[in-house]
């Protein structure tokens, strides 16, 4: 055991629990009050010649046993203290009783068996390391305890053993063994060094977190430079001298005087303490003049400039410090921030030319609210709360320095900022940001900001929208392998070179290692795809098979023949001719489609193509074909609403101009074929399946974005019904909104067995359950939480059905990435990569699969995390599942980022979350119908 972990306290013998209970069992059983069974190992029993001297009544739990013990300690103490720093997991170096503090000093009466033991540490004569026994010592006894019990209770050992969180390294074999990069920087630690935790109180006490900080910081020279201090908890990188340090400093409202007592609680290693080191990495980008917003920090000098589009790109960093099965180690990614040149005032003056009218007022509104901006003379970013149309920059304010002067905005912004505005009448931008009093009341603080120094930052939704836009941008984002590691290697060389940043972490015994991490992967072997007729391709290097799905059968289809297809009349041509192709694309695809029913409309509302539906939709007829003349949302939301709850039926939409070029509607129809297929039940292509009798589920969550306030969460549950995974089950849940866990998962579940029942005969002998969109800061609210419920509802279905449960989380926004070393150059892995070490979880049983292939930019990996598993399955078959799921998405012919599951799951809930905020009906349940 590392003797710098977490101090916790092991079982008294063998096997013996630590409850209050049995602590209190031992006493009686020394005392002569319990039964004499065989005593554990380090428990050592006394004979005990009259124990009716004893109290006439024990009692039973911790208050027996807290009184037993506070009449064992009555007796005069004094305070020793230590010239030298205590030992790593050092109790008490000498008995110190309740009594010996001044009133206004004791601590506060614990309660539960941690009170009890540390009532028992307080007795110790002598320091207790990790491993070390610790022998029950009463340094004075009340008369009601005779010598042998006396005997008996010395001899009562609690054993004292530091526990370091054990490391999980999970490693599969099959598969070619490549060599790879990582974005990765090793943090090289100094032999010896550790973090020195203490425990800082004060009297008075006080609530304010700043004002803490401010009272504690003036004992810097006392301190040291290398300490980090969250309000209550002090870290230093040297000891004080003393395990009990006593300060006192000045108040700086009134000037009295505040006593600060520091005391020592333990010592850890550097990996133990990972939060800590990345505030320190925030002093280090701070020394390296960077621009923090949110997260992330920003170089404003090296900014690459677009003006075609007015718009600017700030290189940046995002950067994680953890400890990995390879060590402490710092991951480094590479980003960028979008800002536009223009400023608020522009902006408002752009509206006014469109809307001279009295609504010019609500359009600037509806364009700011929220919005974040940056002001370019302090590199900070607020974010725009309202609009005062009634205030100017010549609005008047108080001095905080000197409360009887005032000065005007534009004086202001003059004086202190060397900055003339322009337009002394344009309008006030209100920020209002919660600040907390050194009283700790926190109050809302209202800032005006000048639109003429504001600049706007993001893109609107017309910009994303735009194609020339976005692939300028692309064009400056979209890094390459080899870019990425330059990116990370200057990195290194700034901070080294920077005397600043290389002292914060030499303080601490850190320094970056001169390169980023190198380590082996495994390439899994690639899969071969399944067709009908008994066709079959093999899996390519770039997981790629589009041309095949068009050209071969699909493995399954139910046929066409009853359709709809209503389009408006400005769309007859391009509806007609997609009417002529899809009978022909569809033969040659195994699909037999008759000739549809076609429906013109001589408007687009929204009404006109809610009629017809409803007057078209019988229950002979098989799917819906719409075509809108535009991407309206509104528009989609209530045909889907209507298709999908109203009168259930598969429905597919197309926009116009996706098949308004002749050229590209042959291969257009091909993929709208494929999806009108599997929204009919029927199938594209299959895997081999080795795994019999198990089903794999996927979950996800859609939440309410901006402005859909009061639109809830929706989770969308699918689930396996066949062998090769090519027909699912899917449910979704409604939730409050921003709600994560999943309240009724146990129906979800519930139902998907009872489907897999309906489809097999039986029920699934095996789960996988593959949950996606979690956070680092959910794993174990999820393996507590969700986990439970699932294995709850097995007893629902029947009291003996026991299906072994794999719960493996699913994180795709993550910040790691992977170069494959090919010589002297770096590139893109190929689908299959799998990393399993060196930059996985010291504490968890994870993996890296980069599953997808890119043609343009860095290729991201995805990260699994196993949180539970009653089913041992081996670590090469849960990593070669999931690359196999990811070939089983049937909007794609190739393999996606996540296993299919998640992507149904996902694409189900943003469906309802987005558009049909209900539950859709149970007759689509066993259909693609949200593709």
């Amino acid at each position: 055991m590392d003797d710098m972990a977490d101090e916790r306290l092991r079982p008294i013998g063998r096997g013996v629990p630590m409850g209050r209970g049995s602590l209190l069992d031992m006493l009686k059983k020394q005392t002569g009050r319990g039964d004499t069974p065989t005593p554990p190992p380090s428990f050592t029993p006394v004979a005990i010649p009259n124990p009716g001297t004893l109290a006439p009544s024990l009692g039973r739990g911790r208050a027996a046993l807290l009184g037993l013990i506070k009449k064992s300690t009555e007796g005069p103490a004094q305070i020793i203290p230590s010239s030298e720093p205590a030992p790593i997991s050092t109790i008490s170096q000498q008995p110190v009783s309740a009594q010996a503090l001044p009133i206004s000093e004791q601590p506060p009466q614990a309660r539960g068996r941690a009170s009890l033991l540390s009532l028992m540490k307080k007795q110790t004569p002598f320091p207790v390391t990790s491993q070390t026994s610790m022998q029950f010592t009463p340094p004075g006894l009340s008369g009601d305890l005779p010598n042998q019990a006396i005997s008996a209770m010395a001899s009562l050992t609690i054993t004292e053993s530091v526990v370091e969180s054990e490391v999980i390294s999970r490693q599969g074999l099959a598969g070619t063994t490549i060599d790879l990069n990582a974005n990765y920087i090793r943090l090289n630690v100094d032999q010896g060094r550790g973090v020195h935790e203490y425990e800082v109180k004060y009297s008075p006490d006080l609530d304010s977190r700043p004002l803490r900080s401010k009272l504690l910081y003036q004992h810097s020279v006392t301190l040291g430079e290398a300490k980090i201090f969250n309000g209550v908890t002090l870290h230093l990188a040297q000891p004080l001298p003393e395990n009990r340090t006593e300060l006192q400093s000045e108040h700086p409202m009134d000037g009295s005087i505040v006593k600060l007592t520091i005391i020592f609680k333990r010592q850890r290693r550097l990996g133990e303490l990972p939060g800590l080191f990345n505030v320190l990495f925030k002093r280090v980008m701070h020394a390296l003049d960077l621009v923090q917003i949110g997260q992330k920090h920003f170089n404003s000098r090296a900014a690459h400039s677009v003006p075609q589009h007015r718009l600017e790109l700030w290189p940046g960093y995002v950067t994680a410090i953890d400890e990995y099965e390879g060590g402490l180690q710092l991951c480094l990614e590479s980003t960028h921030r979008v800002l536009r040149t223009e400023t608020v005032r522009d902006l408002i003056n752009q509206v006014y030319t469109k809307h001279s009218s009295g609504h010019f007022r609500d359009a600037v509104m509806k364009e700011l609210m929220g919005v974040s901006v940056l002001t370019r003379y302090n590199n900070k970013v607020y974010r725009i709360d309202d609009i005062n149309w009634d205030e100017n920059p010549l609005k008047e304010f108080t001095l905080s320095k000197d409360p009887q002067s005032k000065m005007s905005l534009y004086q202001y912004y003059k004086n202190h900022w060397n900055i003339e505005i322009r337009d002394q009448k344009q309008p006030l931008l209100i920020h209002r940001a919660k600040k907390r009093l050194p009283s700790g009341e926190q109050i809302e603080e209202s800032l005006d900001l000048i639109p003429e120094l504001c600049y706007l930052s993001g893109l609107t939704e017309s910009m994303r929208q735009d194609f020339k836009v976005m692939k300028d941008l692309s064009e400056v984002t979209r890094i390459s392998p080899e870019h990425r590691v330059d990116v990370a290697h200057r990195f290194i060389q700034e901070v080294k070179k920077n005397e600043i940043a290389r002292k914060l972490l030499a303080s601490w015994g850190l320094n970056l290692a001169d390169h980023v991490v190198a380590l082996p992967g495994r390439v899994v072997p690639t899969e071969t795809i399944f067709f009908g007729n008994n066709k079959q391709v093999q899996g390519q290097a770039n997981a790629d098979w589009n041309s095949a799905a068009c050209r071969l059968p699909m493995l399954s289809t139910p046929g066409l023949k009853n359709w709809c297809l209503i389009y408006c009349q400005r769309d007859s041509k391009s509806a007609e001719d997609f009417s002529q192709m899809f009978p022909k694309v569809g033969e040659a695809m195994g699909m037999q489609v008759s000739v549809g029913h076609l429906i013109k409309l001589k408007d687009d509302r929204t009404e006109t193509f809610l009629r017809e539906l409803r007057q078209n939709i019988s229950p002979t007829m098989e799917i819906m074909v719409i075509v809108f003349p535009t991407n309206r949302n509104d528009r989609y939301a209530a045909v889907k609403k209507l298709c999908c709850v109203e009168m259930p039926i598969a429905s597919q939409v197309i926009i116009s101009r996706t098949i308004n070029r002749p050229d590209k509607l042959k291969s257009v129809t091909q993929k709208i074929a494929l999806q009108i297929n599997c929204k009919l039940g029927g199938t594209l292509w299959a895997l081999k399946s080795p795994m019999d009798n198990v089903m794999v589920c996927g979950i996800d969550i859609h939440h309410a974005g901006a402005g859909q306030s009061k639109h809830g969460s929706v989770a969308g549950f699918v689930a396996s019904l066949d062998k090769p995974f090519t027909r699912w089950f899917s449910k979704v849940c409604l939730h409050r909104p921003n709600q994560e866990l999943i309240d009724a998962l146990k129906v979800c579940l519930i139902s998907a067995l009872k489907a897999y029942f309906k489809v097999n005969q039986r029920f699934p002998t095996r789960i996988i359950i593959y949950r996606d969109g979690v956070g680092d800061g959910q794993l174990e609210v999820i393996k507590n939480f969700e986990v439970k419920q699932l294995e709850e509802s097995f007893a629902l279905i029947a009291p003996d059905y026991k299906p072994t449960l794999t719960v493996i989380i699913v994180q795709k926004r993550i910040n790691t990435k992977i170069f494959l070393k090919e010589g002297k150059r770096l590139a893109n892995p190929p689908p299959g990569t799998v990393v399993d070490h060196t930059i996985t979880r010291r504490n968890y049983y994870d993996f890296f699969l980069v599953s997808q292939n890119v043609r343009q930019g860095t290729v991201s990996p995805t990260h699994y995390l196993v949180i539970h598993d009653t089913s041992e399955m081996k670590t090469d078959h849960v990593q070669r599942l999931s690359f196999k799921l990811c070939h089983m998405y049937y909007n794609w012919p190739g393999t996606v980022r996540v296993p299919a599951p998640c992507q149904y799951a996902h694409k189900l809930a943003f469906l309802v979350g987005q558009s049909i905020q209900m539950e859709p009906h149970q007759s689509l349940w066993e259909k693609l119908y949200y593709l």
